[in-house]
């Protein structure tokens, strides 16, 4: 017979402290005896029960519906409570015998870094000259490689984001997307969602994106990121160079 059921327990070095299962479990019980009440809007904030097994031993006694929600008035005071457990580690080392070493080794917690550096010592980036798509005109290029290295050893969750201003000339920063890629595996490194250039609709990289992120847990490591750049401008737009500014940021 289970007493009861304990979910998500954190245990630390002197014990614990978890409410046990009782909210949103359910149980059926003999055709006849008082049963489970369905669960509504008025009592789903109390609403469940103790292990289907504690309850059929309570059939026995005759307190059944004690252990679950009946549709009483007690029903608000049936769900169970903290339940803490609290313990002492014995930390004495063994003695050894005549013939014995002990032999303790420790080994202390690597806190790791988390980096980014755009790897290249050029950071300016040419696209090709503007061809004519007839809706618009097309440059395209590649965005210079951007290394992150995370040897954390919780391993959080990081990002590397990007945004472009507007190009000089008073050209729109929205006419530039790109299509993120992880070029080299490592840091568990994802590529970011591409972003369409806006010559129709949208606002391109002039609202933030992501370039590369990964999840907590991921595995240490380098990783490198980069991207496909696409600019389209409209097909009249005046002949000339034209600049622009992408800023990367960092999040972890």
């Amino acid at each position: 017979m289970t007493l009861a059921s304990l979910s998500g327990v954190e245990v630390g070095p002197q014990g614990f402290t978890v409410t046990p299962d009782y909210l949103g479990e359910s149980v059926t019980v003999p055709a006849g005896t008082t049963g489970q009440a369905a669960k509504s809007g008025s009592n789903e904030a109390y609403w469940g029960a103790f292990p289907q097994s504690f309850v059929d031993f309570q059939q026995l006694t005759g307190q059944s519906s004690y252990w679950f929600t009946s549709g009483g008035a007690r029903d608000r005071a049936k769900p169970a409570t903290p339940l803490t457990v609290a313990y002492t580690i014995d930390s004495t080392d063994p003695v050894p015998s005549e013939n014995e070493q002990t032999i303790t080794a420790t080994v202390p917690e690597q806190a790791g870094e988390f980096t980014w550096t755009i790897d290249a010592s050029d950071r300016a980036v040419t696209l090709t000259d503007a061809v004519n798509k007839g809706a618009y005109l097309q440059s395209t290029g590649d965005l210079k490689p951007v290394k992150v290295t995370d040897t954390r050893a919780a391993a959080p969750a990081w990002s590397v984001s990007g945004q472009a201003g507007d190009f000089t000339g008073g050209l729109s920063g929205k006419y530039l997307g790109w299509t993120p890629a992880v070029l080299t595996d490592g840091a568990g490194a994802q590529a970011g969602t591409p972003v369409a250039p806006g010559i129709d609709t949208g606002d391109g990289l002039t609202a933030s994106a992501t370039l590369g992120s990964a999840t907590a847990g991921h595995t240490k490591g380098t990783g490198t990121l980069g991207a496909a750049l696409d600019l389209r401008v409209p097909s009249t737009t005046e002949p000339g160079t034209y600049t622009t500014t992408l800023t990367l940021t960092a999040l972890s």
